[in-house]
């Protein structure tokens, strides 16, 4: 078995609301981080996106922003699990949906209404959850299948990933929706201010002048099978692993990514020898590059082209990881490694053979890496079709 058949796959984010928009200038290497200062009163850069409103087309739900950022993916996939509805059955189709705000952006409105952000209409509490969008997106996929949502900081929509392959390897499911949503709150912004980890300029990561994060929001969607007849790639192996080493800072020697990237490998029936690059966390922060390039070391014998996503997205929160996944998706498609931007000078220390242009390589397997707060660790390792 080659792996899970991808046979759908969307992103929105700061590089555009639909995919080729995306992926456009994700290999392009555009510029397209803004100001947020205007909206969340607080004087850094972020990734506010370009997504429109959808008004000719809601969801069945409250349309908070959280939905609206949800949607500019689903809508995009939702010819490909119309097919797979009709080779399933709408019962055998599931949905796992993944975040780390949920709808929280719309209680603060509630609870502390601005000028710039004002109070919504007709609130209620339940939209703030983090599967308050949940059924109505199974609604308008037209799905019926089992229903579940996760969330695990940074590495959630690679553990939602993880509870779909589950539930087609236990016989719940022919095929699984999985989708990650996370729209910017304050409360996102002032946390993760709080700890010193955002950047006053666009984020720099892996370079010798990296100084944080720049918090961005999206959305990413995957629709996964059990056989397909000509799909995108495969999801050959996923591992997760928790280092437990501190609520906020990685362990020093990246031991949960040495774990988490050796399963996945592991799980692929590959050696480290077969992975052709490296779809890195790499927030940007001091701690974090430098412990994720430690346990890129420590895995692998050969220096393997390594780049950064982040600097063209953001930090996605709770979507990063299958933000990444879908860029490298195109990578395999294209055949091009996309550049990380902001890195004419590599922290030589690191030691990583950092991607700083667009590069034409052979590919065939990818390792994406996804880690998050509390040592929650995971990794996954894609192969072309």
């Amino acid at each position: 078995m080659s792996g899970y058949a991808i046979t759908g796959a969307a992103i929105a984010n700061c590089l555009g609301a639909d995919n080729r928009t995306a992926f456009d200038a994700a290999f392009a290497g555009a510029e397209t981080f803004s100001p947020a200062a205007a909206y969340f009163d607080f004087p850094f850069p972020t990734v506010l996106g370009v997504l429109p409103a959808y008004q000719a087309e809601p969801l069945d739900c409250a349309m908070t922003r959280l939905a609206t950022v949800a949607l500019a993916s689903v809508r995009q996939i939702r010819p490909q699990v119309s097919t797979a509805v009709q080779r399933w059955g709408a019962g055998r189709v599931a949905y796992v949906f993944a975040s780390s705000t949920g709808g929280l952006e719309e209680t603060e409105r509630a609870i502390a209404p601005t000028a710039a952000i004002p109070a919504p209409a007709d609130y209620r509490y339940g939209n703030h959850a983090i599967d308050a969008t949940s059924p109505a997106i199974m609604r308008y996929l037209g799905i019926a299948g089992l229903q579940m949502a996760v969330s695990t900081a940074c590495s959630s929509s690679f553990k939602a990933l993880a509870s779909a392959m589950r539930l087609i390897d236990q016989g719940l499911a022919d095929a699984v929706v999985v989708g990650s949503a996370d729209s910017l709150c304050r409360t996102t912004v002032f946390g993760f201010h709080s700890l010193g980890l955002t950047a006053p300029t666009a984020t720099q990561p892996f370079s010798a002048d990296r100084v944080g994060i720049t918090l961005g929001e999206g959305s990413a969607y995957l629709l996964i099978e059990r056989s397909a007849p000509a799909p995108l790639a495969y999801v050959a192996g996923i591992g997760a692993a928790s280092d437990a080493f501190h609520h906020t800072s990685p362990h020093p020697e990246g031991l949960g990514g040495q774990l988490c990237m050796r399963q996945a490998i592991d799980r692929a029936g590959i050696t480290p020898n077969d992975i052709d690059f490296i779809s890195a966390h790499g927030t940007g922060t001091k701690l974090n590059d430098a412990a994720e390039a430690v346990a890129v070391n420590r895995v692998f014998e050969r220096k393997i082209p390594l780049t950064a996503t982040k600097s063209l997205t953001g930090h996605t929160l709770g979507s990063a990881g299958l933000t990444s996944l879908v860029l490298a998706l195109e990578s395999l498609r294209r055949q091009e490694i996309p550049a990380t931007l902001r890195a004419a000078h590599p922290d030589e220390a690191l030691d990583v053979a950092l991607v700083t242009k667009l590069t034409p390589a052979k590919l065939r397997h990818v390792v994406i890496n996804a880690f998050g707060f509390g040592g929650s660790n995971a990794s996954v390792v894609v192969r072309s079709a």
